[in-house]
Formats: C-alpha cells, sequence, structure tokens
C-alpha cells in the first residue's frame, strides 16, 4: 500500500485492475480531460498498460476499502517538461463519481508529497475540465493562471505549498 485515505488504499497497479480500469480509460468521455486524452482502443492494451504502471512511480490505483473494487487512480509525479516540480492528480471512474473520491484523493496525495518532502505540490487542470477545477480549490490548492508548459496544452496551473 502506497496511502490511505478515509475509504480509499491506494496501491501499485495489477493485473486484476485491467478489466475495470479498461471500462473507464476507454471512454472517450472519461479521458479527454487526461495528460493523454486517448481512449485505450481494446483490453489488451489496458492490461499493457497496467503493467507498464506498475512500474510507474507516481501512479497509483485506488481501491475501496469497504469492497476492494478500484474506483480510480491517485498521481504524485512530476511534471513532464517541468523542472522538478510534482503533480497531483485523481482519476475517478465514471460509476464513482460524485461521491467526493477526487477530493479525498488529492488532499491525501498532497499529504503523501509532503511526508515524503516535497515541498508544495502543483496540479494543472484544462480549463473546461470544471469538476477538476473545483476539486483543486477544494483541497487548498490556489491558482497561478493558465499555462501551456506542460502536456502540450493550455491548462490552469495550481499550486498547494507546504507552510501555506
Amino acid at each position: 500500500m502506497v496511502f490511505e485515505t478515509p475509504r480509499l488504499r491506494v496501491v501499485p497497479w495489477r493485473d486484476d485492475h485491467a478489466e475495470t480500469a479498461h471500462a473507464a480509460y476507454s471512454q472517450p468521455d472519461f479521458v479527454k480531460f487526461l495528460g493523454n486524452p486517448t481512449p485505450h482502443p481494446d483490453l489488451a492494451y489496458t492490461q499493457q498498460w497496467v503493467r507498464r504502471a506498475a512500474d510507474r512511480n507516481g501512479f497509483w490505483a485506488a481501491e475501496s476499502k469497504a469492497t476492494g473494487e478500484l474506483v480510480g487512480a491517485a498521481l504524485l509525479q512530476p511534471l513532464p517538461g517541468g523542472d522538478g516540480e510534482y503533480e497531483v492528480g485523481w482519476h475517478v471512474f465514471p460509476a464513482h463519481q460524485h461521491q467526493g473520491y477526487a477530493t479525498e484523493i488529492g488532499r491525501s496525495a498532497v499529504a503523501h508529497g509532503f511526508a515524503n518532502g516535497r515541498n508544495e505540490v502543483y496540479a494543472v487542470v484544462k480549463p473546461e475540465n470544471i469538476a477538476s477545477l473545483a476539486v483543486a480549490r477544494a483541497i487548498g490548492m490556489h491558482s497561478l493562471g493558465r499555462t501551456d508548459r506542460y502536456y502540450e496544452t493550455t491548462t490552469e496551473l495550481f499550486v498547494i505549498r507546504r507552510n501555506g
């Protein structure tokens, strides 16, 4: 286990996550706001993706403590093209949205970053992603405005610092 939230266990990806992950990451409406907005074409692709994700530090599966069901993912990883900045992120699968999981994942991932030596954590959110903009604000992040520095697109850049 990487860390826990009140309702979730954040764990390394496992092969048995592939089917549930595919159900989400194959949906164009789900992936459209992600760093890579291309839907997974088939289960075999997602199975390989899960194996690669298992080896990727800073990108984990989020499971319900109550049921063991995969509900999404948590990110705390270096921003691509950055200067060592760390990005927090949350993916909540469609069947589990609107239950507060994104805020729970984001808040706990930031705390995990602080506990592991990060003094500040960033989030990059596409401006049309109203739900994630709200999550970033709900977990105490402050907008630094728009940037086109990351992911080859315009995003809203947020930061939260350990000491305010």
